[in-house]
């Protein structure tokens, strides 16, 4: 546990500590920042106060200490109900306000990790809960300098394996042939590994109504083949095979045929216009050193589609934050799907991805990814300028 880095953000908040709460997996971002690995076998309730200044105090179950034993600061143990809620009583007695995993109205259900009714019990304890959002940001989804070399790693691989499969259908196109949708996700896949990435799921390919669904997968059945005079949509990810590395993830789109229809042309253009809005929203926010939410560049994006008439088709948030999972814990940029009013913090990664998706016709895509760095904010994957006619 940084104990120290947490004792001064929280003192930075005004805040009198970091209340982290489990029961059976419930809240996986107080395992992680406590230190216990994903398949640690908890079942009893445990509390953990990080506070602003002196040593963590922990509260668990009698029959679970040695769970415990290794962890620095006190460590008390209850055994029935009763102990719990004196023991927690203490624990905060004298606090005013502390941090949990909590956010209004749920407005971002990737920090909401703690039941309504344990709210209720901390708050009969005399102390304000709010939100720990921007301290997850800070300390579960930022990136030190090794992350970031290895997602830079890994978005060139991914970048590869795109090349490379654009390249692979202008083969199969001469050739006549025409390869489901399946059979070009597993290719792409097979490259990605062997270049050395760990995928947790498998990319997505997609053509023409396919390509409308943001999240459509292919299977061995029901593929559609990649053929002449189609929108090829290819949605990779991954990141390399060692603990703790960061998820590369970037969307490329192509078009099979010698020519892009004017149609869409004309959505690539507001797609990647939007793309390039939020980049350069950001950038010059990072460089003057503003402080900017994630639902800020959401609106920048939509709202530049918007004046195109496209903004009802894009209807996923603008960005995800990435880190160890390809959807981190760390501020989205939402205004869509939540309002995420996180604060974009130095050292953490996210997603820039706008879409215009037709129902029953075709989607367009185009996803880079981005690192808010202690100096400015910058592109960080291979990034199309144009949408390419492969047969040209």
């Amino acid at each position: 546990m940084r104990v120290d880095a947490i004792q001064q953000a929280l003192e930075e908040a005004g805040l009198d500590g970091w209340l982290l709460y489990d029961f059976r997996h419930s809240n996986p971002i107080a395992q992680s920042l406590a230190g216990f690995p994903p398949d640690a076998h908890h079942t009893r309730r445990w509390f953990c106060l990080i506070p602003a200044a002196g040593e963590p105090q922990w509260l668990h179950h009698a029959i679970e200490a040695h769970h415990f034993a290794a962890k620095p600061g006190a460590r008390t143990a209850y055994s029935g109900w009763r102990d719990l809620e004196e023991n927690l009583r203490r624990l905060l007695a004298g606090r005013r306000r502390v941090a949990m995993e909590y956010s209004p109205r749920n407005a971002v259900p990737y920090v909401s990790r703690v039941d309504a009714g344990t709210l209720e019990l901390v708050r009969d304890c005399g102390v304000e809960v709010v939100s720990s959002g921007d301290l997850v940001s800070r300390f579960e989804a930022s990136w030190d300098a090794e992350g970031l070399a290895g997602h830079r790693r890994a978005a060139q691989i991914l970048g590869d394996g795109a090349r490379r499969t654009h390249a692979y259908l202008v083969e199969c196109a001469r050739r006549g042939e025409a390869p489901s949708e399946y059979e070009v996700q597993q290719k792409l896949a097979g490259m990605l590994r062997a270049g050395g990435l760990r995928l947790d799921d498998e990319p997505i390919v997609a053509v023409g109504p396919h390509a409308a669904n943001p999240h459509y997968s292919p299977g061995p059945d029901g593929s559609l083949p990649v053929k002449e005079g189609e929108v090829v949509l290819l949605d990779l990810w991954g990141r390399e095979d060692r603990p703790g590395s960061i998820h590369a993830d970037i969307t490329w789109m192509a078009f099979l045929g010698r020519r892009v229809p004017d149609e869409v042309q004309r959505v690539w253009d507001a797609v990647a216009g939007a793309r390039d809005a939020a980049v350069a929203f950001l950038r010059e926010r990072a460089a003057d050193r503003i402080p900017t939410r994630g639902y800020e560049a959401d609106d920048v994006a939509r709202g530049y589609l918007a004046e195109r008439g496209l903004d009802r088709y894009f209807i996923h948030r603008l960005g995800h934050s990435i880190s160890v999972e390809v959807h981190g814990n760390g501020a989205n940029l939402d205004h869509l799907e939540t309002v995420d009013d996180r604060l974009l913090l130095p050292y953490t990664g996210f997603s820039i991805e706008p879409g215009v998706y037709l129902p029953g016709r075709f989607g367009v895509r185009s996803e880079i990814d981005m690192y808010w760095g202690p100096d400015g904010a910058e592109i960080t994957t291979p990034m199309q300028e144009a949408m390419p006619a492969l047969l040209a």
